[in-house]
């Protein structure tokens, strides 16, 4: 019998200790197809939620992720309410994890039918060019714009579900912009669902690798998730993508 209530004593003790270090991680993200998205059962799903979430798994993390704006999950990061945002760059401003599983494919949209051919676009003497005032763009990107003396229109865009990517190139309609500076996954996936009469101009514009950006306070939790993201198999990683973008991306 006392052997017995040792062996319940200990157990008692590793179970308190496992739920000791159990530690809940608050991920703030923007809706970003197919990296980061609600789906329409409300569930969390993309590339890079499902890499997380499978790469935690067995591991003391509760991983909770939080949809919201992004300058909203920049801010949350910065005073504590969230321990990490995804998508972020060195324009961000915060440390990150540096693993990646997301590329910024900055590519110029246009409308259509509209230039017959490409350089005809360039040969505007001040391409009119919509981008988010939401975001930083790197500063190959901001170069990029300037070569090319684009004249910029800033909008904010917030997408809460697909149907909003419509309004969004609708400025593209009656030629009040030029072309929009977009990422080309997520659009490409927009003009498919929607149908819409755009399309891009053949060289991709600019792109940036995208990570995990946290506040320096969580930095040793970082390292630890990081070590855990690079370990994650790359067959894993594709079978997710082919999940999302199928076999011909």
């Amino acid at each position: 019998m006392r052997i017995f209530f040792i062996l319940l004593l200990t157990l008692s003790s590793i179970c308190t200790q496992a739920k000791t270090e159990s530690r809940a991680v608050h991920i703030c993200f923007e809706r970003w197809w197919p990296y980061s998205f609600v789906n329409e059962q409300t569930q969390v799903r993309g590339i890079e939620v499902d890499i997380i979430k499978s790469a935690l798994v067995g591991t003391p993390y509760r991983v909770t992720f939080h949809e919201l704006p992004y300058r909203r999950c920049l801010a949350g990061v910065a005073d504590g309410t969230f321990d990490f945002t995804l998508h972020v760059d060195e324009t961000d401003g915060f440390p990150i994890i540096d693993v990646s599983f997301t590329t910024w494919q900055l590519s110029l949209a246009v409308k259509q039918g509209r230039f017959s051919n490409p350089d005809d676009f360039y040969q505007l003497a001040a391409p009119r060019i919509m981008i988010s005032e939401d975001y930083s763009y790197p500063e190959a990107a901001v170069q990029g714009l300037k070569k090319i003396n684009a004249a910029i229109v800033r909008r904010s865009f917030y997408e809460q579900n697909h149907d909003d990517s419509k309004r969004f190139f609708s400025v593209l309609n009656n030629n009040r912009v030029d072309a929009v500076l977009v990422d080309r996954v997520w659009a490409l996936e927009m003009i498919r669902r929607h149908q819409l009469e755009v399309t891009f101009l053949p060289h991709p514009f600019h792109a940036e690798q995208q990570f995990i950006g946290y506040n320096i306070a969580n930095q040793a939790m970082a390292k630890r998730i990081e070590s855990l993201l690079e370990k994650f198999p790359e067959k894993r990683i594709k079978a997710i993508e082919i999940k999302y973008l199928g076999d011909d991306f």
